[in-house]
């Protein structure tokens, strides 16, 4: 997991592929110029219940925050339960647990980017931001590397 200025994004181009190229896609609010899959995410947040962990094998999960903040959870996915995969074929699984590990707040102006095999459960209430958070999730190949398999 990294996490640091929106701004310093394009620094960390030798762990995620096409950083600066995604930092200058949220600068001018321009999803379609990322060359990658951008999901737009604008939520409050959730009860405990309400929240799983998910993993990924082979992308990066590089969350990049608009506005307002919330708590995430990290973990290695080795602490957590195995459960169902993903919805339409998408790279990772769901896990089961509460939440527990690291909890990282990612507020406006900030990324993190979520490795191969680092659990995470989004969506937990930050205490200077009761309305939630407005992101984007970019979806980033990662680097072989950083890959793992299932």
């Amino acid at each position: 997991m990294i996490t640091d200025l929106i701004s310093r994004l394009p620094l960390y181009e030798s762990q995620i592929p096409g950083a600066g190229r995604i930092a200058a896609a949220f600068a001018a609010q321009a999803p379609e110029s990322a060359h990658c899959e951008v999901r737009q995410k604008a939520y409050a947040p959730k009860q405990p219940e309400q929240r799983r962990f998910e993993v990924h094998f082979h992308t990066i999960d590089l969350m990049m925050a608009r506005s307002g903040a919330e708590v995430i959870h990290l973990l290695p996915m080795e602490r957590l339960a195995p459960a169902e995969t993903l919805p339409g074929g998408a790279d990772g699984r769901k896990l089961d647990g509460p939440p527990q590990g690291t909890a990282v707040t990612l507020e406006a102006g900030y990324f993190c980017a979520i490795f191969p095999g680092e659990a995470h459960m989004v969506g937990g209430p930050a205490e200077n931001a009761p309305q939630g958070i407005d992101k984007w999730v970019v979806k980033a190949p990662a680097p072989k590397p950083f890959c793992i398999e299932e």
